[in-house]
């Protein structure tokens, strides 16, 4: 209607057609001056409907990670410590440093659930990791063949020194605890919380020398090289304590101990980000929702970085765990 309306007004006003093709007056006359706007409408709503929406590992490395109140892992804590829990990253095992009853000093304690919607089952020993001396954290690389702990068994450098053992296949036996890949990371102080990156190249540790307790990475070039000495993170380092380090599966986000100064009192959890895995850290953030007036640390970050285990220190030495979620 609107172009035979057209039509006959130029027609009227002797406007002459006979300048250009009968396609090009169509073209003229068909164009739709709404195409425009809702193009401009539509695209943006239609990229958005496209783009896939942000996961919790788009909110840590955009600093709007959100928790909600943490809760207690019960059917995992007991009457003794609960620390340095380490999951395996369908979540579905989980270590633990603990002094339960029957442990020789602190042990390796594992559980185990169906799903993960499910609690945990009661912890047991863990032969494998665990010694006639204290045993801190278990760390596995992302295909739990290779495994890091932190033991003071005898046959170390001195203290916690970070140990190592590995398996043929996920239902193989684990072999003896050896140093053979690691006696770099060693020195005569302790080497805390061993953290080994899920390829396997680097190895997250908290050493207590030289000076206060610090976050420090050793490298290799392979699976079957040795380490390297570990080198100091120095944008994480606060000279006031800082440990418990625990990477993201592609290592742009670690989470951390620190007793560095806060809006609470005693130790909290805190993170940092940056663009890959060998590039520098951010400034450090204190994680919301998630600390206390108690000391908090000990966090394990899930492989889709939506869930944080941690622990909390209840008093008299009685550490638990405790899982927060994003929201």
């Amino acid at each position: 209607m609107f172009r035979a309306i057209l039509l006959t007004w130029l027609a009227g006003c002797g406007f002459q057609l006979g300048g250009g093709s009968p396609a090009q007056v169509d073209s003229a006359v068909d164009a739709d001056p709404d195409a425009a706007i809702d193009a401009a409408i539509d695209a943006p709503a239609d990229a958005a409907i496209d783009a896939p929406p942000p996961t919790c590992l788009d909110a840590w490395l955009g600093n709007t990670i959100r928790f909600a109140a943490p809760v207690a892992l019960a059917t995992v804590n007991s009457t003794s410590f609960e620390r340095d829990p380490f999951l395996t990253r369908d979540e579905l095992t989980l270590y633990v440093s603990s002094a339960r009853t029957p442990s020789m000093g602190s042990d390796t304690w594992m559980a185990t659930r169906a799903n993960r919607m499910l609690p945990f089952g009661a912890p047991v020993p863990s032969a494998a990791f665990s010694t006639a001396g204290n045993e801190t954290k278990v760390s596995l690389t992302g295909t739990g063949l290779f495994a890091v702990l932190g033991s003071d068994q005898a046959g170390g450098a001195g203290g916690i020194d970070v140990w190592e053992t590995s398996r043929a296949t996920l239902v193989a036996p684990w072999g003896a605890l050896t140093r053979t890949h690691v006696m770099a990371v060693n020195g005569a102080g302790f080497d805390h919380d061993p953290m080994i990156s899920a390829n396997g190249l680097r190895l997250y540790t908290a050493p207590d020398s030289p000076g206060a307790q610090h976050i420090a990475v050793a490298t290799r070039a392979s699976l079957t090289a040795n380490f390297g000495a570990p080198a100091t993170i120095a944008e994480l380092d606060s000279a006031a304590g800082d440990g418990d380090p625990s990477v993201s599966l592609d290592e742009r986000i670690i989470v951390f101990y620190s007793s560095r100064t806060s809006a609470f009192t005693g130790g909290n959890i805190w993170y940092a980000t940056r663009a890959s895995a060998t590039a520098a850290f951010g400034t450090p953030r204190i994680v919301p929702d998630v600390n206390s007036n108690s000391n908090d640390g000990d966090p394990h970050l899930s492989a889709d970085g939506c869930r944080l285990y941690f622990g909390r220190d209840g008093g008299v030495d009685d550490w638990d765990l405790y899982l927060a979620t994003a929201q």
